[in-house]
């Protein structure tokens, strides 16, 4: 399976944008939300 290159770059925009907010978010169960958001992402890029 792989994915389209806008796809891929559309999910790694997504990755850092989560990332960006991990940094401002004081609130532990939105830290950790964010972190399996992007994990799951980015399993997502590393499978294709």
């Amino acid at each position: 399976m792989s994915l389209e290159p806008e796809v891929r770059k559309k999910l790694q925009k997504q990755i850092d944008e989560l990332r960006r907010r991990m940094q401002y978010d004081a609130n532990d169960l939105d830290y950790e939300t964010h972190l399996h958001q992007v994990r799951d992402l980015q399993r997502i890029l590393d499978k294709t």
